[in-house]
């Protein structure tokens, strides 16, 4: 979900669950701890600040600093926001040398535009004080970047990655396209994902300060936006970067029907992984059957089934302080299903460097983890959404520590 609710409108199965805690099924000696509960309203998106505490995003425009030692929390300030469908409040990402570059950058939506439309926006904000006096300088507001959207059409992304090493943010964007219309742009060069002039359906690149990094594979092409660096996405949703390796993972939420396949990419610069084309492994959208040659292949998929939703896919690395997870999970791919309230954990094969076959970890969760993020003390730390555009008793940050 940076926008995860875009994942939300077009996959949202069930509005919300009942399970208590209890239900949490997770290995031996690992343990589930709630941190915030629904005094943090619709959380979307969380971040850790270099002092260790967790900045959340909320649905509404609230964000907020958490403790994760103390569990003590505060809102740091509110940005207006549009609400209005799957829109909201959703990415959130530190500048790499905060806070002596007192940096925040956050993707919204804006109040609604006159005619009918919306404004994905990305902007960055100063950040004031620091630890439980730390708010945000809403004068200081830049915005980097925007782009308009139809009013009720689906899929707006949100997913926010502020590079430490290039210097440039990443930001998702969904491709806007309703679902029921899949026949009229499935196999249009021009539709929104395909065209390398439209913001949507895309993974954008900028600076810092909104100006084009080196390294943007469109740039000086006619009629392409320098901002462009992958396409041909349906609803791009979360980053995550891994020091070790380099690579920038992106999970995807993939088409609705059953057949249809939820993906964690491996980003490459110019990139075309083929929505609305194609789906899966490169199967022609509308036949089904049709192999379709020429685009990117996902470095890790799986069936959608009955319902699926991925919202988040890291790298487990070992923490330099805390409480590792156990070795066999070190160097893994963890990944989060919205819809099927479900992290899961895939080793990565050293030969092919792509995921291996899937296991469970965590299963039954209250709400469903629209955010997956690995903590500097080596827990999995999760937003948990319980509802559908509304705010419910299970909305969580949780966290997954192991306890020997």
């Amino acid at each position: 979900m940076r926008c995860i609710l875009s994942p939300l409108l077009s996959l949202l199965l069930v509005a919300g669950s009942t399970h208590a805690l209890a239900d949490a099924k997770l290995p031996p000696n690992f343990t589930r701890e709630i941190l915030a509960g629904p005094e943090i309203p619709e959380p979307m998106d969380l971040a850790f600040a270099p002092d260790g505490a967790a900045w959340i995003t909320a649905r509404a425009g609230e964000v907020w600093r958490l403790d994760t030692a103390s569990r003590q929390k505060h809102k740091v300030g509110t940005l207006e926001s549009d609400v209005a469908g799957d829109r909201g409040l959703h990415g959130i990402a530190f500048h790499p040398d905060f806070p002596s570059t007192p940096h925040l950058f956050l993707f919204h939506h804006a109040k609604q535009h006159p005619q009918g439309e919306y404004l994905s926006r990305v902007v960055r904000l100063n950040v004031t004080g620091n630890g439980a006096s730390s708010s945000l300088d809403l004068a200081s507001a830049k915005v980097l970047l925007e782009w308009t959207g139809d009013e009720g059409a689906q899929h707006v992304g949100g997913g926010l990655l502020a590079h430490p090493t290039e210097r440039a943010l990443y930001i998702s964007s969904g491709d806007n396209n309703k679902i029921w219309e899949l026949k009229q742009y499935y196999n249009d060069p021009k539709n929104r994902a395909q065209s390398t002039g439209d913001l949507r359906g895309k993974v954008l690149r900028i600076g810092f300060d909104g100006s084009i990094p080196p390294g943007n594979p469109f740039v000086g092409q006619p009629g392409a936006r320098p901002e462009v660096y992958t396409r041909g996405h349906r609803q791009a949703w979360a980053f995550s970067f891994d020091p070790v390796t380099g690579w920038v993972l992106l999970s995807e939420n993939g088409g609705d029907e059953k057949d249809d396949h939820e993906k964690v990419l491996r980003l490459k610069p110019g990139a075309n992984n083929g929505w609305p084309r194609i789906f899966a492994d490169g199967m022609d959208t509308l036949t089904r059957t049709n192999r379709v040659e020429g685009f990117e292949t996902p470095w890790f998929s799986y069936l959608r089934g009955q319902g699926g939703s991925c919202t988040g896919g890291l790298i487990y690395r070992a923490p330099k302080s805390g409480s590792a997870f156990p070795t066999n999970f070190h160097g893994g791919l963890f990944y989060s299903d919205y819809n099927r309230k479900s992290v899961r954990f895939a080793p990565i094969d050293p030969a092919t460097q792509r995921p291996a076959a899937s296991q469970s970890f965590a299963q039954n969760l209250p709400g469903g983890p629209v955010t997956l993020r690995l903590g500097p003390d080596g827990a999995l730390y999760m937003i948990e959404y319980g509802g559908w555009f509304q705010a419910t008793t299970n909305d969580a940050v949780t966290r997954i520590a192991f306890k020997p």
